[in-house]
């Protein structure tokens, strides 16, 4: 029995642990949006890396659950299968470190799709005065064109 509870104790400290993990990424999402938004943009690149450092660390835990779930009978089963064959002691403990789990990826997803709103409206702005500068316009889709017309270019000059 002990051979199987270790697995068992270790599955669920690597739940702990993407929980943990999918936080701090969703908080990396946050600051950069808000970087984005106060045009801060010279701090994106430090929350990017910083980003990457926790989505290699939660691969590596993705892993390790995997492998744990494999040897705990749980190969390919979704977190509601494993609750569904878990025995009934085991099936108490992670309901509620599934359920932490499950909102704070929806934490993490809302965060995400905030950053890259604001991101993408930041790139449109850049994109908008380069436009401007370079004499751009806006073709009938109502995209940036950095190939203006001709006559955008034309200048009041004397030849």
């Amino acid at each position: 029995m002990a051979q199987t509870t270790e697995p068992f104790e270790e599955f669920t400290s690597v739940i702990r642990d993407l929980t943990e993990v999918a936080a701090s990424i969703s908080q990396a999402e946050d600051a950069k949006a808000l970087a984005a938004s106060e045009k801060r943009h010279e701090k994106l690149d430090g929350y990017i890396q910083e980003e990457q450092a926790y989505i290699l660390k939660l691969r590596g835990l993705e892993q390790r659950r995997m492998r744990l779930a494999k040897s705990l009978g749980w190969e390919n089963l979704t977190f509601r299968k494993i609750l569904d064959v878990a025995e009934p002691g085991r099936k108490e403990a992670l309901e509620p470190l599934f359920y932490a789990l499950e909102q704070q990826l929806a934490m993490l997803e809302q965060s995400r799709k905030a950053a890259e709103r604001m991101i993408s409206v930041r790139v449109h702005e850049i994109e908008s005065l380069l436009a401007q500068r370079e004499g751009g316009s806006y073709d009938d889709a109502g995209n940036i064109s950095l190939n203006s017309p001709a006559h955008a270019k034309l200048k009041d000059r004397y030849v």
